[in-house]
């Protein structure tokens, strides 16, 4: 029975490769592990509500090891990594700054959490005509929005945003600008879009 089963696989495989088929192969499912992250990350993130995901401080790399530690408030992670672990916004693991910011996508391989993609946290370059000083965004706020053709954005995460904001300005949390972009951007292009946070903004 078995003989004759694994001879009709065979043979329709022959014949769909024969004629061009394409070979469809059901790949199994990503195991879904639980995210980790450090206290400083969900300020502004929502790691905690997604899956596969470490996010912390870079503390430390082992070329020979192939490992990762990486801190995530009091606890130390060690992930290991290999040539195809997808490395982001650094050159080598060996330049990652100490204590930068990271975010890893992980699974278990082998019974040992490995790194899929390594992300550093790119630092925010705006150009210089675009920044705005805090008296003139005071002078703009005692105008109000009409007069002063202006919109302004808290981008903190909402809990912040209602302990204390500045007058005129709606929130609108970073993980939800895609999502809230439609609704608080406004259509006139020579409005304009000052939007601040708890860092540089």
């Amino acid at each position: 029975m078995f003989r004759r089963v694994l001879t009709f696989v065979i043979t329709v495989t022959a014949v769909a490769i024969a004629a061009g088929w394409p070979l469809v192969v059901s790949a199994v499912a990503e195991e879904k592990l639980p995210s980790k992250s450090d206290q400083s990350c969900l300020k502004c993130h929502e790691y905690d509500k997604g899956a596969n995901l470490l996010a912390g401080k870079f503390v430390d790399v082992s070329s020979k090891a192939n490992t990762i530690q990486l801190q995530i408030d009091k606890d130390m992670e060690v992930i290991f990594f290999d040539d195809t672990t997808l490395l982001k916004n650094a050159p080598s693991f060996k330049e990652i700054p100490k204590q930068e910011s990271v975010r890893i996508t992980y699974n278990k391989k082998n019974g040992k959490i490995f790194a899929e993609q390594v992300e550093v946290k790119k630092g925010l370059e705006v150009p210089k005509d675009q920044l705005i000083s805090a008296e003139q965004v005071a002078e703009l706020v005692a105008k109000g929005p009409e007069k002063g053709k202006y919109v302004l954005l808290d981008s903190r995460p909402e809990d912040m945003y209602n302990q204390g904001h500045i007058p005129t300005a709606l929130p609108m949390p970073f993980f939800a600008f895609d999502k809230l972009q439609e609704k608080l951007l406004p259509k006139d292009k020579d409005i304009m879009q000052i939007y601040y946070c708890s860092g540089f903004s």
